[in-house]
């Protein structure tokens, strides 16, 4: 499914919308006969004042409302991922903020419609009118703080990638900095995956894909970027870290494990390796989700480095790739590995 959260546009503060809302109700005009006496007038005039400031903050509140889809009513890597990057309750809270002043708009509208309906002088018109933009003036500017929040973590939810869950999915996971945002950005059609060379780069998931041809059509494998994972307890990883963590866990279908067996990634490589068996003890479904070995950064790697990653980890000279992101040396094999696993489709 597409991201839930494509449609979460700009929220406006409080002085927008109220900006907006008085600008169109002054600028609004009732229909009445021009015979009509100016008391006639002026209630008219000023009734339709209100009932066009209300109409449009209700509209344009209940707009933003929508625009947020039910969190509990979503996929689970959509809800899980959600609640990594913001505080969900805050959310529901400021939402549900927003839905209740709307009765209580509805209420200063039907108020001062029937003030207005008992008016003696033209002047008493005005005053009404002024004195239903002051209390909902009071209201809306009290949401200012959720109206802010609203757009504050709109930006955070409409970079969550789409996932398309009748797809495989290859989850490239990894300490920082060992080279996952090249390789993602090689091997798949997402080019402006930015890669640097300090850890943390990657703060979020980006996702690519891969076209390869199946046996009875052309098949498109999600290639998904990760942010790196520290060796560390599950209670003391970041957001960054969880977002990784969660995409492991409920939509990896291959897990790409890239190691850096060089000091360049600014991490030791039994903190790597550590990390490696973690992930395959608990994310790899007791070897159901395959696990394909990389080791990067080749061009700077010792001989001695190499050897001493493969000898730990046991493995054979054809259980593990040796590529150079950078260069792109050795991905074709990388890429032919993929594709053969997945044309049988």
């Amino acid at each position: 499914m597409n991201n839930p959260f494509n449609e979460f546009y700009h929220v406006p503060s409080s002085k927008e919308l109220l900006d907006i809302a008085f600008k169109r109700g002054m600028k609004s005009s009732a229909q009445v006969s021009k015979n009509a006496p100016i008391l006639i007038k002026a209630k008219k005039k000023e009734s339709k004042r209100i009932k066009v400031v209300i109409e449009e903050l209700v509209n344009r509140i209940l707009s933003i409302i929508k625009m947020v889809p039910i969190i509990d009513d979503l996929p689970d890597f959509y809800k899980e991922l959600a609640s990594i990057l913001v505080d969900i309750d805050k959310l529901k809270l400021s939402l549900g903020k927003l839905n209740g002043i709307l009765p209580i708009l509805s209420s200063i509208e039907r108020e001062h419609l029937r003030r207005l309906k008992k008016i003696e002088l033209p002047k008493e018109g005005d005053q009404i009118r002024r004195a239903a933009f002051g209390r909902i003036s009071s209201i809306i500017n009290k949401q200012d703080k959720n109206l802010k929040f609203l757009n504050s973590i709109r930006g955070d939810l409409r970079r969550i990638p789409t996932i398309d869950y009748t797809l495989p999915c290859i989850v490239v996971a990894g300490y920082p900095n060992v080279g996952k945002s090249s390789i993602v950005k090689n091997i798949s059609t997402n080019k402006k995956i930015v890669v640097k060379e300090y850890p943390f780069t990657t703060k979020q998931l980006n996702m690519g894909h891969l076209e390869i041809e199946g046996k009875y059509e052309k098949i498109k494998i999600q290639c998904l970027d990760t942010p790196g994972i520290l060796d560390r307890a599950m209670s003391k990883r970041n957001k960054i870290e969880l977002q990784a963590i969660l995409a492991l866990r409920l939509i990896s279908d291959v897990i790409l494990f890239i190691f850096d067996p060089t000091p360049a990634c600014g991490y030791d490589i039994t903190s790597q390796i550590e990390l490696f068996h973690e992930i395959k003890q608990n994310f790899s479904q007791e070897g159901k989700i395959e696990i394909i070995i990389v080791f990067n950064k080749i061009d700077l790697a010792k001989e001695s480095e190499i050897n001493y990653l493969k000898e730990s980890l046991n493995l054979t000279d054809d259980e593990f790739y040796l590529t150079n992101a950078l260069t792109g040396e050795n991905l074709d094999k990388l890429i032919k590995v993929l594709k053969d696993r997945y044309r049988g489709i």
